[in-house]
């Protein structure tokens, strides 16, 4: 449910605006998310608009406050009128005439993964809509004022420990992201490839010159490519805690790596490098997360192929990679990307587990690395 006018009052000499105002907004570092708080004739709400001017857009509302006096019952009226209703009388747990909010006072501070934010007052939380809201079409978020589990907002009070805590976890993230964090990132993650394979042979510069920075680095061993992704790791991935809800710091953190046979024609190495460097965009692009068993359509990129599968370097026996350190004191998940064929796409997308691991046959040390050929339905 949402509640977003668009129409704008103007204001009269002495007045208050009569059309809704926006108080603050701010727009997502990592996603294409715009936040901001809107005050009505009647009411403050807190809004997450994905996508913004795209005929995709999506809208999360929380309620905050009334600034008129609550109604006894949910006013259908306003909501019939698209506008952004009041909390009733027993959901409202400020003063029922209403209140008025400092603008001033206000500010939105975006979570770790730039999904979600939440509205502060004084540097404390006024109301917060968390990322997985995206998911949870009858849940509106958080709000200081609002009483029990409202359609407009439910309380913070149970969740304010916990939240309070995030959201002092967010701000120390961004002082660190704003600072100048890449360089000890950057040399760390070389160093750790070039124990790997030894001195890099390309890196490229994978972020267009735009925050966060990302790289992607090549380099060779025993008779195999590799091509492994630096930097993504320094962002926290969306929704992570939907398919991980115990530990999902570890499988925040990703970086993506390629391997194939040095007989690969240079184009499709190429274009396979390619679909990965897109891939880093992935989950902050479309509010998602990669791990385990994922699959990632590529299209035409690597002719015969037209997915990606994920394999957790953490799962494999056998296999040989580089060793990244924690970043940011949370471990790293090396993300395989193996090109499977339309067969063995529709089988993964068919299934309710990641079925492809299971089913392969191959020497352990040899599933991460492209042949140009199927590795999970021989034939």
């Amino acid at each position: 449910m949402s509640f977003f006018n668009k129409k704008k009052g103007k204001e009269q000499p002495g007045s208050r605006p009569k059309g809704p105002e926006v108080l603050t907004e701010s727009f997502s570092p990592l996603c294409n998310v715009r936040a901001f708080a809107e005050e009505s004739e009647s009411c403050v709400y807190f809004y997450l608009q994905w996508r913004s001017g795209s005929g995709q857009s999506r809208i999360k509302s929380c309620w905050v406050c009334n600034t008129r006096p609550a109604p006894d019952e949910v006013d259908k009226a306003a909501m019939d009128r698209g506008e952004a209703p009041r909390m009733p009388r027993s959901g409202c747990g400020h003063n029922p005439e209403g209140i008025h909010l400092d603008k001033k006072a206000l500010s939105i501070l975006w979570l770790e993964e730039g999904d979600a934010a939440a509205l502060l007052e004084d540097g404390k939380i006024l109301a917060l809509i968390p990322g997985w809201a995206w998911r949870e079409e009858g849940f509106p978020g958080y709000a200081r004022y609002a009483v029990g589990t409202t359609p407009f907002a439910w309380t913070l009070r149970e969740a304010e420990a916990a939240l309070a805590s995030r959201v002092e976890r967010s701000r120390a993230y961004w002082n660190t992201m704003e600072g100048d964090y890449w360089p000890a990132l950057q040399q760390q993650g070389l160093e750790a490839m070039e124990a790997f394979f030894g001195p890099h042979e390309q890196y490229y510069a994978i972020d267009g010159g735009k925050f966060p920075p990302k790289a992607l680095v090549t380099g060779r061993r025993e008779g195999v490519r590799y091509g492994f992704t630096l930097g993504v790791s320094a962002l926290c991935q969306p929704v992570v805690e939907q398919y991980w809800s115990q530990e999902p710091e570890k499988h925040r953190r990703m970086e993506l790596a390629f391997a194939a046979r040095e007989g690969i024609p240079e184009d499709r190495w190429m274009a396979a490098l390619g679909r990965v460097s897109g891939m880093t965009n992935l989950p902050w692009g479309e509010i998602t997360c990669l791990g385990q068993g994922h699959t990632v359509a590529c299209g035409e990129s690597i002719p015969g192929f037209p997915a990606l599968l994920l394999l957790d370097q953490r799962r494999l026996e056998g296999t040989a990679a580089p060793d990244f350190p924690p970043v940011m004191g949370e471990p790293v998940s090396l993300l395989w990307a193996i090109p499977i064929t339309q067969e063995e796409y529709d089988l993964a997308m068919e299934s309710q587990e990641a079925i492809l691991p299971v089913l392969y046959q191959g020497p352990p040390a040899e599933i991460t690395i492209f042949t140009g050929e199927g590795k999970f339905l021989k034939k």
